[in-house]
């Protein structure tokens, strides 16, 4: 998604990370879940996870902005989108832009994952709009993984260095490709961010850098 704040565009899909580098805690998580009919990965990105919840539902919804998911970009070692990739990789996935998502969104969902998302969103506005309607297509068994880096030693230097303009939960940060934000949400804070927005908190806690929030109805 593009964003304004202070007369700058934010750009969320420059926080993006490669598919070749997922987080090995998330990964854990992912591979000990029960089999659902429905998953969705919130905010796929470049498809860090997808290729471990596609393996855990019988339908696999991939959602993000329309830049992200129809841009040309290396997935895979290959140059495709992410709209493509899904297509010829999981037949029993379908991509969604993020924009129409929550107007075409029809299923329940079993288990959503929302990695490195909430904290790309400038807005308190936006996130808490996005959480909301998960709430809404979460069934009533279902469980939603919050995870967000509340400390990062790159980010350290960069604040240090004057370079960063501080907003909201962190930072706004310019790269070659353009301005982006980094928020930092520990446990505790998104815990309560879920909560105002009508989640029941089943557990949170954290491993290295990052804080995981595990939510239901």
């Amino acid at each position: 998604m593009r964003y304004r704040v202070m007369n700058l565009e934010i750009r969320s899909e420059n926080a993006a990370k490669p598919a070749s580098q997922p987080a090995s805690a998330v990964i854990k998580w992912i591979q000990c879940q029960s089999i659902v009919r429905n998953a969705l990965d919130l905010g796929c990105g470049k498809l860090r996870y997808a290729q471990y919840l596609a393996e855990k539902c019988k339908h696999f919804s991939l959602v993000d902005s329309r830049i992200q998911i129809e841009r040309r970009q290396i997935i895979g070692n290959c140059r495709t989108t992410v709209r493509d990739y899904a297509k010829a990789k999981w037949p029993h996935s379908k991509v969604y832009a993020i924009e129409d998502f929550w107007d075409k969104a029809t299923r329940k969902y079993g288990l959503v994952l929302c990695a490195n998302v909430i904290s790309a969103i400038p807005s308190r506005r936006i996130q808490t709009n996005i959480l909301r309607n998960v709430l809404r297509i979460l069934n009533k068994d279902g469980r939603l993984l919050v995870v967000n880096q509340f400390t990062n030693s790159y980010f350290s230097k960069v604040i240090k260095s004057g370079q960063a303009i501080p907003h909201l939960d962190g930072y706004i940060l310019k790269s070659r490709r353009g301005y982006y934000y980094y928020g930092f949400l520990p446990d505790v804070k998104m815990s309560k961010i879920l909560s105002q927005c009508g989640f029941r908190i089943i557990k949170k806690w954290s491993n290295k850098q990052s804080a995981f929030v595990l939510a239901g109805v």
